[in-house]
């Protein structure tokens, strides 16, 4: 009875993700054939085959449904973070549930939709807003993973600089790399965000300067042309 039970939920969970997807994709398609202006919610269900109902079990405006779905991320990676091994740095067990997580590992297989999604909420400030609130959600529930992991009770937050400020860091990096990578059709996504917090975690943001005022060879490198370099662990990812 309880393997049936479990195996229920994962049949209504794999549905839910489905059913988020298809309605992603169908809102998608129709701003791309006619404009956000002239795309309905009524439109999308009908398309979708769906009722209203469930539109707004997953969205609450049609504007959700077309930009990055980092909100409904946001509560996994919450969960992950937490259940990552205590000894990890909290920047760590970020980097490692980022780079693990099913999403953006498909996001380098369907790299035409990402980007059609990505140029769509770049035309049309209203989707602009709408994605900022996604990742500022996104955000949050990093902070918060950070300040269980630290011990940071919700009394003492309010005083503690640190949770705020490794999820806005490592937020940065995810959104800067995934920039990054849109602009270059041969790139690994997965790649790219392990190098950007193997550049975060070593500390090779600001190389230090040789004493005598030569130029640091680090300043020459990979990463001042512009070229994604080599990060700690990549090699599993090619």
């Amino acid at each position: 009875m309880a393997e049936s039970t479990t195996a229920d939920i994962g049949l209504r969970e794999r549905k839910k993700i489905e059913t988020r997807r298809l309605i992603r994709s169908v809102a998608l398609d129709l701003v791309i054939e006619g404009g956000l202006e002239n795309v309905t919610v009524e439109a999308i269900v009908d398309r979708a085959g769906v009722s209203r109902r469930t539109f707004f079990n997953y969205f609450d405006r049609k504007e959700d449904a077309l930009v990055a779905d980092a909100s409904a991320a946001a509560d996994t990676l919450r969960r992950k973070i937490i259940e990552r091994p205590a000894d990890e740095t909290p920047l760590h067990a970020i980097r490692a549930v980022v780079t693990e997580l099913d999403i953006f590992a498909l996001m380098d297989t369907d790299r035409d939709r990402m980007l059609a999604r990505y140029k769509v909420v770049q035309q049309h400030p209203v989707l602009m807003a709408r994605q900022l609130s996604q990742h500022l959600h996104m955000e949050q529930a990093l902070a918060d993973a950070v300040a269980e992991r630290l011990g940071v009770g919700a009394v003492d937050a309010a005083d503690d600089l640190r949770p705020s400020l490794i999820a806005g860091v490592a937020v940065s990096a995810i959104r800067i790399a995934m920039q990054w990578w849109s602009v270059r059709e041969h790139e690994n996504l997965i790649r790219v965000l392990t190098t950007a917090f193997d550049l975060l975690e070593n500390g090779l943001l600001t190389p230090p300067q040789p004493v005598d005022g030569t130029t640091s060879p680090a300043s020459t490198g990979p990463g001042a042309t512009g070229s994604v370099p080599r990060g700690r662990g990549q090699a599993a990812h090619e």
